[in-house]
């Protein structure tokens, strides 16, 4: 039951939970602001924050003991017209359509890969026939392979939007700069993660100096001082005083983004992110097979070879293969990089500038 688990630690309200239109389930994360008031929503905590005593008193007195009971009395006692979450791998999600009779709306936090658990350790998410237990009214996912993969798992319909966040923004290349921002994967204390990443950085330092393009990093640890501190010491380490960090703390990282013409990662979301809605990005992954992060590499999860025109896996460092995808992604004329790459963008995230579908949908049920 929830409210064993957090007895000590959550916060006790006393109050009924408000009546309203809409009940977001997790309340650590809430993308649908941008489209939903604020005082529409109310929130159904599960991660212990606070803890509901008048909800909690009515399941005691009806002998309902466990976590779903206690959602569903709250659900229905705010009878809203739709239940929202922004995490997929809830699964206590997965059951409120059918357990509440009110419809469910869900997006995919993030892009997936072999490594990530609710892959690779699938069964203990979804068990067998879970599709029959499972259901999920709307549920908004990266891409094709996203939805192959959740509806053999959860039944309901299934919309191929991309990065819901992603979608608020498109870029206005005549506003770009002319310079290239290396997303740093550094962690202080993951070996594993950061192997090759200042070999990847100082190389394509060189490679920018040859070219007259300025060499940006955008730190991990923006916000944490220690921790950045040992980022930029790893990077300066390798290249040396001379290299750039954008330490800007008042603006997201997709904001920075969007004012940089060329983006390269070892491994990144925020630039696949980048790369949906219309700008250039390279991904060059040399890390050993047996490092867990190899198979994080760019495409892998979608079925794309391990080397395509913007991106490279090796399991050693290569500077050929690095040479080529830099070149590639700086030097191609506008119209060719169009059309050779689209389909394999789309492949891995789509893009659907504001989110339309979602705002179609909201204006339907809403």
């Amino acid at each position: 039951m929830i409210f064993l688990k957090y007895l000590f630690k959550a916060k006790w309200n006393f109050l009924p939970p408000r009546k309203n239109k809409y009940v977001l389930v997790d309340g650590s994360y809430n993308p649908f602001l941008k489209y939903i008031n604020k005082k529409d929503f109310t929130i159904l905590y599960r991660r212990g924050e606070e803890i509901n005593f008048f909800i909690l008193f009515q399941c005691l007195i009806n002998f309902k003991f466990n976590t779903i009971d206690y959602c569903k009395k709250f659900i229905l006692y705010v009878s809203p017209n739709l239940i929202f979450t922004a995490f997929e791998y809830h699964t206590i999600f997965y059951k409120l359509s059918k357990s509440t009779g009110i419809k469910t709306v869900m997006l995919q936090k993030g892009k997936r890969s072999p490594t990530e658990e609710i892959v690779y350790n699938s069964k203990k998410y979804f068990p067998k026939n879970s599709i029959k237990k499972y259901f999920v009214d709307y549920f908004f996912v990266y891409n094709k392979k996203a939805k192959e993969f959740y509806s053999k798992k959860i039944g309901g319909k299934f919309f191929i939007t991309g990065s819901f966040e992603n979608n608020f923004s498109k870029i206005s290349h005549s506003q770009q700069k002319k310079e290239i921002i290396f997303i740093s994967n550094f962690n202080p204390t993951n070996k594993e993660r950061n192997y090759n990443e200042d070999l990847l950085a100082l190389n394509l330092f060189k490679l920018a100096e040859m070219q007259k393009i300025k060499f940006n990093i955008l730190p991990r640890f923006r916000h944490k001082p220690l921790q950045l501190k040992k980022e930029i010491e790893f990077y300066k380490k390798k290249i040396g005083k001379k290299v750039s960090f954008i330490l800007n703390k008042k603006k997201t990282s997709y904001e920075i983004l969007l004012k940089y013409k060329y983006t390269f990662t070892s491994l990144s979301t925020l630039a696949a992110e980048f790369l949906a809605k219309g700008g250039r990005a390279g991904f060059l992954m040399f890390k050993p097979k047996n490092n867990p992060f190899y198979k994080s590499r760019y495409g892998f999860f979608e079925g794309l070879k391990n080397k395509g025109l913007f991106w490279t896996c090796d399991n050693k460092f290569n500077l050929r293969e690095t040479k080529r995808v830099f070149n590639y992604v700086t030097n191609t004329n506008n119209k060719i990089w169009d059309k050779n790459t689209r389909a394999y963008i789309k492949r891995v995230i789509e893009f659907d500038y504001n989110n339309s579908n979602f705002n179609k949908l909201l204006k339907k049920l809403g």
